[in-house]
């Protein structure tokens, strides 16, 4: 298989908050990786700095493609995309679904706004939406429509790898369940590789082959992803298998828990 990105002991501070503590990781072409942890875990610090919004403190992100510095943040955007939790955010309100797609397209390629057009059509047909999606402003759209626009818009610069973060945490559970069934089915059609970043371990479930559980900044551990939700080795990633809701499941006894967890890690 070939690595389509490297992160390499990446750490990130913040003053003297240690936010991300040397993770490194490979990604091989086609493959889905979930980083799995609470909120003050690093994960999205993690996440920002594949897509380069945040630069590491140390450590770095190899991209197999970025070979010189010359036009070097057009190709990392061309080889890695990032999908937001909150599309309305990181959509433009002033631009129709279409008109976004074809800026993208303007910026990346060239050629008129007559030429770009079925590109448009084929990347809205490829997430499901058609021509009244096509011509509406965000404000106009659901939820699960506008994450469908912002996954359109990542793929319609051909990336080898999109950064999904928390990206279906914000819609209810049957939009969600499509926007996955979406997802497994691009990943199919197209070979993208995932990183997927989540609190969520039955999303992760559904979408990843191989996962890591990061706890304050650190990773505690990595395995295949059914693995790890089976057979969880660290304290902190039973305690997350642990709480997802089942019969007799009981809240009191899993806060007595992270409590002993917390304790026993020397993070209370």
């Amino acid at each position: 298989m070939t690595s389509v990105l490297e992160a390499q002991q990446l750490t990130k501070r913040f003053g003297d908050n240690v936010a991300v503590d040397a993770v490194s990781f490979d990604l091989q072409a086609g493959g889905a990786l979930g980083i799995v942890g609470e909120s003050g875990s690093g994960k999205t610090t993690v996440a920002r700095m594949l897509v380069g919004l945040e630069t590491p403190t140390d450590g770095q992100v190899v991209i197999p493609s970025d070979t010189d510095a010359k036009g070097a943040r057009l190709r990392r955007a061309r080889h890695i995309q990032m999908v937001f939790q909150d599309p309305y955010i990181s959509l433009d309100p002033r631009l129709s679904a279409a008109a976004a797609l074809d800026n993208v397209l303007k910026l990346h390629f060239g050629g008129s706004k007559a030429s770009r057009r079925p590109r448009v059509d084929e990347l809205l047909d490829s997430v499901n939406l058609g021509t009244r999606e096509a011509n509406a402003l965000p404000r106009e759209l659901s939820g699960g429509q506008r994450q469908r626009i912002a996954i359109a818009r990542a793929l319609a610069v051909e990336p080898e790898v999109l950064v999904l973060d928390e990206a279906t945490s914000a819609l209810d559970v049957s939009v969600q369940a499509q926007i996955l069934t979406l997802l497994n089915q691009i990943r199919r059609e197209r070979g993208v590789a995932y990183v997927f970043v989540s609190h969520d371990l039955a999303v992760i479930r559904e979408v990843c082959d191989e996962l890591i559980v990061m706890y304050r900044g650190l990773v505690v551990e990595r395995n295949a992803c059914g693995e790890v939700l089976t057979n969880p080795q660290h304290p902190y990633t039973r305690l997350l298998v642990e709480s997802i809701p089942r019969p007799g499941w009981d809240p009191t006894v899993i806060a007595q828990n992270r409590r002993r967890i917390e304790q026993e890690l020397g993070r209370a």
